[in-house]
């Protein structure tokens, strides 16, 4: 690996229902060495296949954990700042702040953060949207947050050589330089 690695925030899926989101997510973290952890009961089981699929080769980089119960999350990681991911956020998390060690929280994808945990949670940020949807795809919502935490903290530290990680596909079938 390139002598030039950064660390991503730790991401805290609460309730994830759906593993292929979950899978992507899982992904991310491993390409920005950001730890995923979940809180609560999944809506999977977590060696279903969709999430297997979705994560591909990545489940041995994972940095992961999982508690049963936010309560036990909450005693491990509260002397932490956990910004809370939510349409009713304080702040856009374009123009937020990012703190190098901090926890991102995302609620689930068809209810989002249960209020008591919104209220428990002094930092919270938003995603904008100026079109009529409802909400964006959770592993989307975490990408761009995840991102916007790397820009804020790493800035143009954040890089990787290209050969870190060959692409094969692309390596075995290049056109010939003539």
């Amino acid at each position: 690996m390139s002598s030039n690695t950064f660390e991503g925030p730790t991401i805290v899926l609460h309730r994830p229902l759906i593993p292929q989101n979950t899978g992507n997510i899982a992904r991310l973290c491993v390409a920005l060495n950001s730890p995923l952890i979940i809180t609560g009961k999944a809506g999977f089981r977590w060696d279903e296949a969709a999430v297997r699929r979705a994560g591909l080769d990545c489940w041995p980089f994972l940095q992961f954990q999982h508690f049963p119960r936010f309560a036990d999350f909450w005693r491990t990681y509260r002397n932490r700042r956990i910004i809370a991911v939510s349409k009713a956020g304080a702040i856009s998390a374009l123009s937020f702040n990012f703190e190098k060690g901090d926890i991102v929280l995302f609620g689930n994808e068809t209810m989002g953060l249960p209020p008591v945990l919104l209220r428990k949670l002094p930092t919270s940020v938003y995603l904008p949207m100026s079109g009529p949807v409802r909400s964006l795809n959770l592993s989307n919502s975490v990408a761009v947050v995840a991102y916007c935490y790397v820009r804020a903290v790493w800035g143009d530290k954040a890089v990787h050589s290209p050969h870190d990680y060959p692409r094969t596909y692309y390596r075995r079938h290049a056109p010939k330089n003539s």
